[in-house]
């Protein structure tokens, strides 16, 4: 019989997959390595770089495209090998598990700041003034998100206030921060 010091030296398996590493005891290590792993087609504990965002994102995380390059640096190491092994992976995911890092915005939070978008205080936004707003500074949508954000609004049947009626490019904004943490 394998004593507990020799159990934890063994390698852990987790579905076809035989980890290198000593057996896991954080939970946040042990989501990260599980998430990880979905995306380890070759069974080599390494993905490609574009998948880290989605691995992370998985997670509940969501990192600015900035942060998860900061991030996609860090743990690939010396050059550039658009590979990120778990080993490097599972710890940096799991110190931003415990620290609760990343956290998706609240309704409170999103409907502020359309309300910050809308000068006027319409409570609702064009095309236009969305456009404006979401191409011009920070990180910058491309041509093809605000198409597909705006074919995904107007796609939203909203329930309509009877005595109000909004320009045909317009959409309310509470109704869709609402929408938006379903």
């Amino acid at each position: 019989m394998a004593s507990k010091s020799q159990n934890k030296k063994d390698a852990e398996f987790t579905g076809d997959h035989q980890l290198q590493t000593p057996a896991i005891e954080c939970p946040f290590t042990k989501l990260a390595t599980e998430a990880f792993l979905v995306f380890d087609a070759l069974n080599n504990e390494s993905v490609d770089v574009r998948e880290v965002g989605t691995i992370i994102r998985s997670l509940g995380c969501c990192p600015s495209e900035s942060e998860l390059q900061h991030l996609v640096t860090a743990m690939e190491g010396e050059g550039t090998t658009q590979f990120v092994t778990l080993q490097k992976f599972a710890p940096t995911v799991s110190g931003i598990l415990q620290q609760k890092r990343f956290q998706s915005a609240t309704e409170d939070l999103i409907l502020r700041a359309f309300q910050t978008l809308d000068s006027e205080r319409k409570g609702y936004l064009t095309k236009k003034e969305l456009e404006s707003s979401l191409t011009g500074s920070g990180e910058p949508f491309s041509a093809d998100e605000m198409e597909e954000m705006w074919t995904a609004i107007k796609a939203l049947r909203f329930p309509t206030d009877s005595d109000r009626v909004l320009p045909s490019d317009a959409f309310d904004y509470s109704l869709y921060a609402k929408y938006m943490m379903k």
